[in-house]
């Protein structure tokens, strides 16, 4: 991709329009609202977004404004508990499944249709999921086979353990492209070269809108960790090859799983401008686990070291693509997953995708 790909605020706001608004965004794990009256103030491009658990134990998701004059409902990044949703500026009250309740000194009631604007949404192995437009194809057409590539790790039954939020200065495309490819791992990361290879992986063909592949662990090593040394244990449903490889994989436009024998990382994208990317991750174990005990404490700090070399990795890269003068060389063989991204970028901004605009100086 040229450098304006990565730089500039014309193609930003296009991108967040046509990946963010228009397609399957995860926003999280479903069991961050666990009880009855729990909300969440989100965002999605900009965009804000209430999650409701309702008193039904249902997931809701609604525009996060007052039907009134628009005020937020839940601040954006913050959670709370009540038995309504209730608007801070002019007290306007609604129940959980988003109906309006009471809006004070109107006598008699408003008689238009003040209820709260549904989002469109839908869970998958655990994480919710939203699509600002309605027009998305449905989930589970987007995520394809990868329900059946993840299911041996019983993703929707494991329990977070640990979260950890990056804010890296580089485009959400760079961490993307980073991920996708381990090209870079002899060079860059060291501690995790040690117990993975990083030759002789292979790609998934998949149905769907995901990407991802697999890489072998080393004959020393049982988990990805420092010292390649984990719990003696793995997810039971795993086949032979499994219990052996490290699978990586990405749910467009912004989800990252990660799976390995006993653990999975995950990696949440939030585009905040061109050249600005928060990241979430979240390690997730079985449940078995974490009641007898197990320290996480060797997937975090192999991961957070995985990490902070590949945000570094990263921000150079926007550094240099930023000085002028840049001009993209070809990819390596082992970087064929990045190859299939960038040609479904270069589609999209050609005017294929459903929006049929330019975003403009990319060509």
């Amino acid at each position: 991709m040229p450098a304006e790909a990565y730089t500039s605020d014309r193609v930003f706001a296009w991108e967040q329009e046509r990946f963010w608004r228009r397609d399957w965004v995860c926003l999280g794990r479903v069991d961050r609202l666990a009880a009855p009256g729990e909300q969440a103030g989100l965002d999605v491009a900009g965009a804000g977004v209430l999650a409701v658990r309702d008193a039904t134990g249902a997931l809701r998701t609604f525009r996060n404004a007052c039907r009134h004059r628009g005020h937020e409902l839940v601040g954006r990044g913050c959670t709370v508990r009540r038995s309504t949703i209730w608007c801070a500026y002019h007290a306007w009250v609604y129940r959980l499944d988003g109906s309006l309740r009471h809006a004070p000194r109107f006598d008699p009631p408003p008689d238009a249709d003040l209820d709260l604007l549904p989002v469109r949404s839908a869970q998958w192995r655990g994480w919710l999921f939203v699509d600002l437009s309605g027009d998305a194809p449905p989930l589970a057409e987007v995520v394809g086979d990868l329900d059946a590539v993840l299911a041996p790790y019983r993703p929707e039954t494991l329990r977070v353990v640990a979260t950890q939020a990056y804010d890296v200065a580089a485009n959400w495309k760079l961490v993307v492209e980073n991920y996708l490819e381990c090209y870079h791992c002899p060079s860059t990361h060291p501690e995790l070269s040690r117990v993975q290879r990083t030759d002789g992986g292979e790609s998934f063909r998949a149905t769907g809108a995901w990407l991802g592949g697999h890489l072998d662990l080393r004959n020393s090593a049982a988990t990805m960790s420092l010292d390649g040394a984990g719990p003696d244990w793995t997810f039971p449903d795993l086949d032979e090859d499994a219990v052996r490889q490290v699978r990586y994989h990405l749910l467009p436009p912004g989800l990252l799983v990660t799976a390995t024998p006993d653990h999975l990382v995950t990696h949440r994208l939030v585009p905040l401008a061109a050249d600005r990317t928060r990241v979430e991750c979240e390690w997730l174990f079985a449940a078995e686990l974490v009641d007898a005990g197990t320290d996480p404490g060797y997937a975090v700090s192999f991961w957070h070291t995985t990490n902070q070399q590949d945000w570094a990795a990263c921000e150079s890269v926007q550094r240099g693509v930023s000085g002028g003068g840049y001009r993209p060389g070809p990819l390596a063989p082992q970087e064929d997953l990045l190859h299939t991204f960038l040609a479904r970028l270069a589609e999209a901004y050609r005017g294929a995708g459903p929006t049929g605009t330019d975003p403009g100086p990319v060509r």
